[in-house]
C-alpha cells in the first residue's frame, strides 16, 4: 500500500485545489478571461455585443448561394453572423483553472513555475483555436443549410466537429498538455520509473 501513498496523496491535492480553483473562476476570473477570449478572438472574426448581452459572431465563409425569386442570380455570401451566448463561451475558459489544479497538485508553485507559466500560455492559445474552431464550424453548418449542399455525411461531420470541440477537448487537454510538459508528474501517473533497487519498480518519491 505504501507505493500508492504519492498518487493518494496527489489525487487529494488535487481534488482539494480544483474545488478552490474552480470557485475561484467562476467567483473573480470568469468575467476577465471572457474578456481577454473576446479580444483574442476579435484578432480573427468579429464579435459585437447583441442586445440579449450576448455575443454577435461575424464569422467569414466563402458560398455561392443560388438565385431565389428576388435574386434570380447567384451570389457570393462572404460572412455569417449568429449569436452565441455567453454561457456557452464559458466552457472555452474552464481548462486554465483545470490545469492549474493539475501542476500545484503534483509540484507546488515553486518547482513548477516552469510548467505553469508555459502551460498557461499553451492551455490559452488551445482555448482560443476551440473557440474560434466552434465559431468556424457553426457558421459552416449555417452557410450549407443556406446553399442546399448539407448532406447526411455533412450534418453528422459537423455534430461531432461541435462534440469535440466543446465536451471533449477543454476536458482533456489540461491533463494531455500537464503530462506533455511535466515528465516528472508523467512518470508517476503511469508508474514509470524504476525503484533503485535492482529487480524492483516502484513510483519515485520526491526528493
Amino acid at each position: 500500500m505504501r507505493a500508492f501513498e504519492p498518487q493518494t496523496r496527489f489525487l487529494v491535492r488535487g481534488s482539494v485545489l480544483l474545488i478552490a480553483l474552480l470557485t475561484l473562476w467562476w467567483f473573480v476570473l470568469l468575467g476577465p478571461m471572457l474578456y481577454l477570449l473576446r479580444g483574442a478572438a476579435g484578432v480573427f472574426l468579429m464579435i459585437e455585443d447583441a442586445p440579449s448581452s450576448d455575443w454577435t459572431l461575424r464569422v467569414p465563409v466563402d458560398v455561392t448561394l443560388p438565385g431565389t425569386p428576388q435574386q434570380p442570380l447567384p451570389w457570393q455570401l462572404r460572412s455569417i453572423d449568429f449569436e452565441m451566448p455567453r454561457s456557452e463561451a464559458v466552457i472555452f475558459t474552464l481548462s486554465l483553472p483545470v490545469y492549474w489544479a493539475i501542476i500545484l497538485a503534483a509540484h507546488g508553485v515553486r518547482r513548477n513555475l516552469r510548467p505553469l507559466l508555459l502551460g498557461t500560455a499553451v492551455m490559452t492559445a488551445i482555448e482560443l483555436v476551440l473557440f474560434l474552431g466552434y465559431a468556424h464550424i457553426t457558421a459552416a453548418d449555417a452557410a450549407a443549410q443556406l446553399a442546399g449542399t448539407e448532406d447526411a455525411a455533412g450534418k453528422w461531420i459537423h455534430h461531432v466537429g461541435v462534440y469535440l470541440d466543446v465536451s471533449v477537448f477543454p476536458y482533456a487537454a489540461p491533463f494531455v498538455v500537464a503530462l506533455s510538459l511535466d515528465l516528472e508528474l508523467s512518470g508517476e501517473v503511469f508508474a514509470l520509473r524504476q525503484a533503485r533497487t535492482p529487480g524492483t519498480t516502484a513510483i519515485a518519491r520526491r526528493r
